[in-house]
């Protein structure tokens, strides 16, 4: 009777077992679906695939402890966690975890989703939990037709209607109205009724940006930018203009911030006010300090203004037209200024490279127009960029340690590139600069530029004996830069010349004992020009020497 019993009661259990099974398969699966289907509105799938695993553990173990009653309960939960696992595993890859498996597999499913708005309702929370704001791909349209849309005599009204009231207006019924008392109750410090006069204009949709520039300097003094991010988010989602999803972008950190106005830049090609922000970031005004490469940005930008503005960008989206004037005279200022201090395209070219030879071989003297925390260089094609060094001194401009500012080759280095990098004080490294280094020509300009800078020593007077000695000697060093010597005693004009022997090698010209190196000039001289002919032509001033 005892095994029957058993019998009848394991025959019982297994019916209970199958029951629950059945019961928990089908729920599970239908739950699933349901899950995987919700995907885009947040991971439901792998939500409940936590929670069963969780529930599953705990279950199990109550289980195993003689709470026989929740066997029903503990297959639920295992079903859950097996099939949602499944559902997990399967949603691989960007489509599949964003609309989930099933929508990727029927395309009637992923229909169903857009017809329930599901993606617009993930997209509006992500943006809304992060705050961050993505730029739009669609160019703006032509606001001109959105104006005549809500009528011109609306925008009119709104040009022309601001202040024609000296107070607010007790019943507003229309957007100039609003806008009208939004200006006035903000003046006036009523913060709270203002806002809602904002809000309420906004609802016109007019696309005109103004407004939205002031609103949002309200909003981050009532608010903080925190808020008014959150407040544009909502604005953005009932608007049909494009301007409050351009504006949020202004509300960003400054890096997104950055690269969301570069992207609606390029894709926007007639707004102009996209590139006044630009220029804005760039600015000495924002930064504080700007290096070459901020100037070239902030310059690049003022110009895209200017061109856009030209076409008609700007005008058609601003209210207040002292603040276009405001705009085109700042962009102007800064464009002059920035244009004056440049000389030599230096915000193209801001580094230059001079030769000096020695018997040793060369140094080559890099100039940059701007401060710099390292310096490199390299012969192209030979290694890696290598670091000139630290000078061991502080450049007074930036208070740190400033990076040697020449290197050396060798003495038969042959024709070659030579590549300069360097990196600005916002730790931007910038280059290759290349340069062509020809040793008989550099030898050439090199020897010139020394010349040029000793001219009261390229004649010296000497008394020898009873004899009056004129001496060219220091000229004889650097005679590879020169073609010809001419000079005059008590002359203001040379008109003699002076013959030596021409050096047509690279460095500094050797002098023999046997080379002639001074004349015999009277006794009673007071004075000696000379004027030299460089080999590339070009004559140098006529220098006086006295005696």
């Amino acid at each position: 009777m005892k095994y029957i019993q058993s019998l009848t009661n394991l025959n019982a259990y297994q019916k209970v077992r199958q029951s629950s099974l059945a019961i928990s398969g089908g729920l599970c699966t239908a739950g699933g679906l349901v899950a995987d289907v919700l995907q885009p509105l947040a991971p439901f799938v792998f939500y409940l695939f936590i929670i069963s695993g969780v529930a599953f553990g705990l279950l199990g173990l109550l289980y195993y402890k003689g709470k026989k009653e929740l066997l029903g309960a503990l297959a639920l939960s295992g079903m859950a966690f097996v099939a949602t696992g499944l559902f997990s595993l399967m949603q691989q890859g960007p489509e599949a975890e964003e609309r989930g498996i099933i929508a990727v597999s029927v395309p009637a499913i992923a229909s169903l989703q857009d017809r329930l708005g599901i993606i617009e309702m993930k997209l509006d929370d992500i943006k809304a939990d992060t705050g961050e704001i993505k730029a739009g791909t669609q160019e703006i349209k032509d606001s001109t037709a959105r104006i005549e849309a809500k009528s011109d005599e609306m925008l009119a009204a709104i040009r022309n209607g601001f202040g024609s009231s000296n107070g607010v207006i007790a019943n507003p019924a229309s957007p100039e109205e609003y806008y009208h008392n939004a200006r006035i109750q903000e003046l006036a410090g009523d913060y709270s009724a203002a806002r809602r006069s904002y809000l309420e204009y906004f609802k016109s949709n007019l696309a005109m940006l103004d407004p939205h520039l002031r609103f949002i300097t309200f909003l981050k003094v009532q608010e903080g930018t925190a808020g008014a991010r959150e407040t544009y988010n909502e604005i953005t989602a009932r608007s049909t203009s494009p301007i409050p999803a351009y504006t949020r972008l202004l509300l960003l950190g400054t890096e997104k911030r950055i690269e969301a106005l570069k992207k609606y830049f390029k894709e926007n090609p007639k707004f102009a006010a996209v590139a006044y922000h630009l220029s804005i970031e760039y600015s000495e005004r924002r930064l504080g300090s700007q290096t070459i490469g901020d100037k070239r940005e902030e310059l690049y930008y003022l110009k895209a203004f200017q061109e856009r503005d030209n076409n008609g960008g700007l005008m058609r989206y601003i209210i207040d037209q002292d603040m276009v004037s405001d705009w085109r005279a700042d962009v102007t200022e800064r464009r002059v200024a920035l244009e004056n201090g440049i000389t030599g395209g230096v915000l193209e070219n801001p580094v230059s490279l001079s030769w000096m030879s020695h018997n040793a071989g060369w140094n080559g003297n890099i100039s940059i127009s701007e401060p710099a925390q390292d310096i490199k260089w390299r012969i192209k094609g030979q290694g890696q960029p290598r670091s000139t060094g630290n000078s061991g001194y502080n450049d007074p401009r930036t208070g740190q340690s400033a990076p040697k500012s020449f290197f050396e080759l060798s003495k038969k280095q042959p024709a070659s590139t030579i590549e300069i990098w360097y990196t600005d004080l916002q730790g931007i490294e910038r280059g290759p600069f290349s340069f062509e280094f020809t040793p008989a020509k550099e030898s050439v300009d090199a020897n010139r530029r020394l010349l040029e800078m000793t001219t009261t020593s390229w004649l010296s007077f000497r008394k020898l004996d009873s004899s009056t000695l004129l001496y060219f000697s220091h000229l004889m060093a650097y005679r590879g830069a020169i073609e010809k010597i001419q000079y005059g005693i008590d002359s203001t004009v040379p008109n003699k010349n002076f013959r030596f022997s021409a050096w047509n090698k690279p460095g500094i010209a050797p002098i023999t004992a046997n080379m002639k190196l001074y004349l015999k000039v009277p006794r009673s001289s007071q004075y000696a020009t000379i004027q030299l002919t460089y080999k590339n032509g070009d004559k140098s001033e006529i220098i006086r020497i006295d005696r």
